[in-house]
């Protein structure tokens, strides 16, 4: 109920284009609506007070705590409180509020209604509508109302029109006598330090101590009509600039959004072209390793049709031998002598041509396997299919003693990047001729190739000790004083730690290291240790006199031989374990202070004398040794020894010989 008439509700787009710009004028520029408790700033844009409150605090958040200003968040004007020393969350509270919007508000909160005519509903017409308003009465008329009777007793002063242009007008008209937003006073002044208007009792209060405080009419004239216009152009020049910018974004937004759509429909097709492009991928490497595959399984089926019919032949000749009339008989007797000596003499011929011809072949898929980790940087690639060939190892018709080492290769592993000199106590001989070795100075593992090149290297966080194969592609790492396998991965030019096993309780350091039978075979200064894959606890095998530094897996018999480190006489030098029990195989003599121990595929033991400098050859129960290599050779020390098929690699801690490893043929 408004004073002097009746309110009813009425349509609020009456006069859309004036409503339009008040409520345009009286938008919050940080929040969008409607403009709560008004704070106008010194360059007259006015914002929510809690809005500009929360704008101060995070627009100073990243600045120093002393700062004493802020920027506009419309023109970007810097601005001061008029009290510094004010929490910075109080300052928006310092500011005039803008009372010319809080009364248009309360205007437009009004312009939706319909006023009534005041002497018209005291004459019972509760439905004919106010189109004057009186000041000085403070009541509402109707046009008839207004001659026939306000102004028959009033007529010295005017009424109003209500319309909302009107009533808009009126009341920026109105504020802009008296707008003082804190003391509700006419804006009589202008402060050209803090460039603001205010009343008498603002500049009483807050501008005591400016220096340039003018009264509002004189600033006026300071500010000459010529300068406004001026500046009015100006400000279309910026309107023109701003159109021109918005325009711009929306066309980059418009931009963007096309290439958001090209972008999207791009991944998709080249998702598609990817997938083609895998599966062309697949095909190759399937192909290759289906062909691969079958040129080998054939030449291994001629291989084995030429050893069968052989076989068969010298079978029939040995079921013909123990005839008992063959026997009597001299020319049977002959004949059978002669077929025997050529079935052997075929037989020997047999394996040197497979010996020349044939290759121990090994196919497999190798792939980077952080290819399937998601934050990854690795290129997606379906990886390669390896073929690794080498001379296969065949019946040897030579006695064990005919066989000999020939030197082939002395590679360098002593790199660049290295700190120390290399002290290589474990290395793995690999298919292919690879060469892994354990640089416990470096605390380092390094991959060669046969050919001596140099292929890549794995740092350590603890000295390396012993070493010794899994598999073709997996070696064991004894790290010291951490008492931890490292199992790694090996590729043709990678080293990947796949898992790290640690010795649960043991106290000891670990030395030396072997893989048989799913299990691992540990040896320390005073025992053997079985230890399992999964990590649990080690249990002990065998007490020993002296430290074991290297340990060998027999894989066809299923026995492990411990090489034990001492240079007492008739001590053990080497120790067999096979179900659970133990076996002295060798004492010193030979070969003293035992080091380095690897068994071949035919069950024969080779074991490095690190006091005695040499090499000797064993059976696996010891019967039969003999020195395979002596000081003769240049070597000294021999520390480490790995053998596969019939190529042995040896290291070495003399002083002069600590960067190399030896590469040896047995021939």
């Amino acid at each position: 109920m408004a004073e002097g008439g009746v309110v009813q509700d009425e349509m609020s787009d009456n006069v859309p284009g004036s409503q339009s710009l008040d409520i345009l004028m009286l938008e919050c520029p940080i929040c969008l609506e409607q403009l709560r408790h008004p704070k106008s700033l010194p360059c007259l844009h006015s914002f929510c007070k809690e809005c500009l409150a929360s704008y101060i605090v995070n627009e100073s958040s990243g600045k120093m705590a002393s700062a004493s200003s802020f920027s506009c968040p419309v023109c970007r004007r810097d601005t001061e409180p008029l009290n510094q020393s004010e929490d910075k969350q109080r300052w928006a509270e310092q500011f005039p509020t803008n009372n010319l919007a809080v009364e248009m508000i309360q205007h437009l909160q009004n312009t939706s209604m319909l006023i009534m005519c005041k002497p018209c509903e005291k004459k019972g017409n509760m439905n004919i509508p106010a189109k004057f308003w009186c000041e000085q009465t403070k009541y509402y008329f109707c046009e008839s109302c207004k001659v026939g009777h306000h102004d028959l007793f009033h007529d010295d002063c005017e009424p109003e029109h209500i319309t909302q242009e009107n009533k808009s007008a009126t009341i920026r008209r109105k504020m802009s006598a008296t707008g003082c937003g804190k003391h509700k006073e006419k804006l009589e002044y202008y402060c050209e330090d803090h460039q603001i208007l205010g009343c008498h009792k603002c500049i009483i209060v807050d501008h005591r101590k400016c220096e340039a405080v003018t009264s509002a009419d004189d600033f006026r004239d300071k500010i000459q009509t010529t300068k406004i216009e001026d500046l009015l152009g100006e400000l279309r020049k910026c309107v023109n600039s701003m159109e021109i910018l918005i325009k711009d974004v929306e066309e980059q937004l418009q931009s963007m959004t096309e290439d958001q759509v090209t972008a999207l429909e791009s991944l998709i097709d080249l998702r598609t072209k990817i997938n083609e492009r895998f599966d062309v991928l697949q095909k190759e490497l399937t192909d290759k390793l289906t062909a691969s595959f079958k040129e080998e399984k054939e030449n291994l089926d001629i291989s084995r049709r030429k050893c069968e019919r052989l076989m068969f032949a010298m079978q029939k000749t040995l079921t013909s031998s123990q005839d008992t009339d063959l026997k009597e008989d001299t020319v049977g007797t002959i004949n059978l002598f002669q077929r025997s000596q050529a079935e052997v003499e075929s037989c020997k011929a047999l394996i040197q041509e497979l010996e020349k011809s044939s290759r121990s072949t090994s196919v497999r898929h190798e792939y980077n396997p952080d290819i399937l980790t998601l934050d990854t940087k690795t290129s997606l690639t379906l990886g390669k299919i390896l073929v690794h060939q080498q001379r296969r190892k065949l019946p040897n018709t030579a006695a064990l003693s005919e066989r000999q080492l020939k030197m082939t290769r002395k590679i360098n592993i002593n790199l660049q990047t290295d700190a120390n000199d290399c002290a290589v106590n474990g290395v793995v001989l690999l298919s292919g001729g690879r060469i892994v070795v354990g640089d416990k100075a470096n605390k380092k593992v390094k991959l060669f190739t046969e050919n001596t090149d140099f292929q890549c290297e794995l740092e350590l966080c603890n000295r390396p000790c012993d070493l010794c194969r899994i598999d073709d592609n997996t070696v064991a790492v004894m790290l010291v004083t951490l008492k931890i396998i490292c199992v790694v991965n090996v590729g043709d030019s990678t080293l990947t730690v796949k898992s790290n096993i640690k010795i649960q309780n043991v106290t000891e350091n670990c030395l030396g290291v072997t893989y048989n039978n799913n299990t691992f075979v540990v040896g320390t200064l005073t025992s053997l240790y079985s230890v399992p894959q999964n990590g649990d606890e080690a249990t002990m095998l065998h007490n020993i006199e002296s430290k074991c530094l290297h340990l060998a897996s027999d894989k066809v018999n299923g026995r492990v031989f411990a090489s034990i480190h001492t240079s007492d006489p008739d001590a053990v030098a080497v120790i067999r374990l096979s179900d659970e029990t133990h076996t002295d195989v060798l004492k010193v003599g030979v070969v003293e202070g035992t080091t380095g121990i690897d068994v071949d595929r035919e069950g024969n033991v080779y074991v490095c004398g690190f006091n005695s400098h040499n090499v000797i050859q064993m059976s696996g129960d010891g019967t039969n040794v003999r020195e395979l290599l002596t000081s003769s050779y240049g070597i000294e020390r021999p520390r480490a020894i790995s053998v596969c098929e019939d190529k042995v690699v040896i290291t070495n801690k003399s002083t002069k010989q600590q960067n190399f490893v030896y590469l040896f043929q047995l021939v």
